[in-house]
């Protein structure tokens, strides 16, 4: 942890250092999932709340529970297409994008009620994440330049008369010239103001591009909405910029990342320990729903014993909802 007012070169990762949730967090809610026979989850894939519901992705079937982890039903796709990527809108459906770019809407309950096809206009467009905005689709897409480079884009489908519209997804300039992302881009909204995040690969540069976009008052909601869609290294919270990178096979490259804007303090760590529920490290934090307000991550296994001691098994998670001070 340091000082964002700290010159670039004193700012430095302590890989032996692990801050406590508390720093960032006032409170932590474990959902127990109730799993059975039918419903086992050895990894969240994705996971969606809605005001009463929780939304679990893994193997190519949606999983609904309660906001109290109570399962309610399994939802796939009729034809047993793989679901790529999926959000909810505010009319309690389900919209399931599968990798045909076809787009399938169902009740909570699992029930069908239309399909859209969005494999026209052509272009090459691979369509990546999907979200629900202000009564239309948002799809970040990569697609094959003329030059064979990929670049990203954003597609707005609106549901009321079915129109599409296409936008550029330019870098933003943070003073240097190399940029590389890892993740692809998912939309997002802040401060009722949507944008486009992506974070790095690695953390070498992350605190220094968050200091110069601060300086820039790139995260500014007046100043973004005065700009075209751009991508960002970091999720936009009103108090905290955050960003995760963690993939279990490359551990040396995870990152965990979190800005406090009122102390201009960041977190550069790799993890955060749960002293909440005295579940070791919370190595990566996701959003709950597209702005950002609620955050969750996940324990099996050993890792969930301790606070939960009949949940030893591997596939049989405990959800931890977070709620970010101030």
């Amino acid at each position: 942890m340091h000082q964002g007012g700290m010159p670039l070169s004193d700012a430095r990762d302590n890989p032996d250092r692990v801050e406590r949730l508390s720093a960032i967090a006032d409170r932590v809610t474990a959902v127990p999932l109730e799993t059975n026979a039918l419903c086992r989850i050895d990894r969240p894939e994705k996971v969606i709340c809605s005001d009463r519901d929780v939304f679990v992705l893994c193997n190519n079937l949606i999983h609904r529970f309660s906001r109290n982890g109570n399962f309610q039903n399994s939802i796939s796709l009729h034809d047993n297409s793989r679901i790529h990527d999926y959000a909810i809108n505010s009319q309690q459906q389900l919209i399931i994008l599968d990798r045909f770019r076809q787009v399938h809407f169902y009740t909570f309950d699992g029930i069908k009620r239309r399909q859209e096809d969005l494999s026209v206009p052509a272009g090459g467009q691979k369509l990546k994440h999907i979200a629900y905005y202000a009564g239309a689709l948002w799809f970040t897409f990569e697609r094959l330049s003329s030059e064979n480079v990929f670049e990203n884009g954003l597609l707005r489908f609106d549901l009321a008369d079915r129109s599409m519209e296409c936008f550029d997804l330019p870098d933003l300039d943070l003073g240097r010239r190399s940029v590389h992302r890892h993740f692809a881009p998912e939309f997002a909204v802040s401060e009722n103001v949507p944008y486009v995040y992506s974070p790095f690969a690695g953390k070498d540069n992350i605190l220094r591009d968050t200091l110069y976009l601060l300086a820039h008052e790139a995260f500014d909601s007046r100043r973004r909405a005065e700009m075209p869609f751009c991508i960002y290294p970091v999720r936009i919270d009103r108090r905290y910029l955050i960003a995760s990178y963690c993939e279990n096979i490359a551990r040396e490259s995870n990152f965990l990342f979190v800005f406090d804007r009122n102390s201009r303090t960041s977190f550069d760590t790799d993890g955060f320990r749960d002293d909440f529920f005295g579940t070791g490290i919370v190595t990566d934090i996701q959003p709950l729903n597209t702005n950002g307000s609620e955050y969750y991550f996940y324990k099996t296994g050993k890792d969930a014993v301790k606070p939960f001691p009949e949940r030893s098994e591997e596939d049989n998670p405990v959800l931890f909802f977070v709620r970010l001070n101030g």
